[in-house]
């Protein structure tokens, strides 16, 4: 969602869908699967766009009592893990409760930066990345931001 678009919902509660990044997801989404392929030389200029706009957005996640953001490990045994996030307000009610039927924790939303994301990355060695909308579009991206 980008941040003036947060601003408005905070003030108005409008635009809070609004998020151009979920879209090029989407696009995305359903070239692949035309093309049968993510390789597919046609989609570049698609992951271009979702890496061009990664960066220019905020986004949502789940925190615990102590702010920390919610973990999905990658294996049982694994401590390494992802972070969900969601692209905007409607993303977020959608995951958030069925993230929460998982959780015993008082879980709360979160305004969080690509920045901020970074800085998770260069802290946290276990930290692999995160989830886009898991619960619609479930779109993998690396600690780095790399697809």
């Amino acid at each position: 969602m980008n941040p003036k678009d947060y601003e408005d919902y905070q003030k108005n509660n409008v635009k809070a869908s609004k998020s151009q990044l979920k879209d090029f997801i989407q696009i995305y989404a359903d070239m692949a699967k035309k093309l049968k392929s993510e390789s597919a030389i046609e989609l570049e200029a698609v992951k271009t766009n979702i890496k061009n706009t990664y960066p220019e957005e905020i986004y949502f996640t789940l925190v615990d009592e102590i702010e920390k953001p919610v973990k999905l490990t990658l294996t049982e045994t694994s401590k390494e893990y992802i972070i969900p996030i969601f692209t905007d307000i409607r993303e977020y009610a959608i995951g958030s409760a069925k993230i929460s039927k998982l959780f015993l924790d008082k879980l709360e939303m979160k305004v969080i930066t690509p920045d901020d994301i970074s800085k998770m990355a260069e802290e946290n060695e276990f930290f692999q990345g995160f989830v886009i909308n898991p619960h619609s579009q479930n779109f993998n991206m690396d600690r780095n931001g790399e697809f």
